[in-house]
């Protein structure tokens, strides 16, 4: 099986809505998958990933499953380094690579984690991601996945940058803060994961690309800088 997490396009988030780029970047991914077979569509109730979802599927059979637990994965959480909560996935890096809880198997359970009362909804997730996997025909097993309907169909979701780290984390055994803070995927990239079968009945899935925006490349776009931070401290860009 095909797991493809899709971040939502560029977002609007006054309106509520995607940009004018954001609405060329779906476009752009539906061209790009028109022809492309998907078993299942799933999307966060958040518009801006409800309208990049609706336009992926123009043509196809699927009708979009809005999934209410595949919203953003939004806590703010007390940081020393300010008198404002933060988000629990964007730290300062000079805080983040001295504060080794934040990386640890335990980090759930970290004081940082502990003040936005974190534990219990990323269970929440991770459970109801499951369910979805179960439904599939993979159960989850300790750290792995069991084929009891193992098949080569592929079901797609439509989120956030927050929650595809928490899916991730949760398939690769590590915590979503590694992700958050070292990776970026744009808006409108595609991860995607295949099940790997190699002993009978036992699964770990595989990423075979990190939000990949070839569907833009191919249309001549320049990809959205939002979501990422200022490559050099002078310039303009987002700190």
């Amino acid at each position: 099986m095909r797991i493809m997490i899709i971040r939502h396009g560029d977002p609007d988030n006054v309106h509520k809505t995607l940009t004018k780029q954001g609405f060329l970047e779906a476009e752009a991914l539906h061209d790009y998958y028109k022809n492309y077979d998907f078993f299942k569509v799933y999307s966060s109730p958040l518009e801006r990933a409800k309208i990049t979802a609706d336009i992926l599927v123009k043509g196809h059979d699927n009708q979009v499953e809005v999934m209410p637990w595949l919203k953003e994965f939004t806590h703010l959480v007390k940081v020393p380094y300010s008198s404002s909560l933060v988000q629990n996935w964007d730290f300062l890096p000079s805080y983040f690579s001295k504060n080794d809880d934040l990386v640890s198997q335990d980090y759930l359970s970290s004081e940082v984690m502990e003040s936005g009362k974190i534990k219990d909804d990323y269970k929440m997730v991770i459970d109801s991601f499951d369910d979805i996997l179960k439904q599939h025909g993979y159960s989850r097993d300790g750290k792995i996945y069991k084929a009891v309907n193992p098949n080569t169909n592929t079901i797609v979701f439509v989120c956030h940058f927050g929650m595809m780290s928490v899916l991730l984390s949760h398939i690769f055994n590590i915590p979503y803060t590694i992700l958050s803070q070292y990776m970026c995927c744009p808006p409108s990239g595609v991860t995607t994961l295949v099940s790997e079968e190699r002993e009978e009945g036992i699964v770990q899935f595989r990423m075979l690309g990190y939000g990949d925006i070839s569907h833009l490349a191919l249309k001549g776009y320049k990809p959205s800088f939002h979501g990422r931070f200022c490559e050099v401290f002078t310039s303009k860009d987002r700190h």
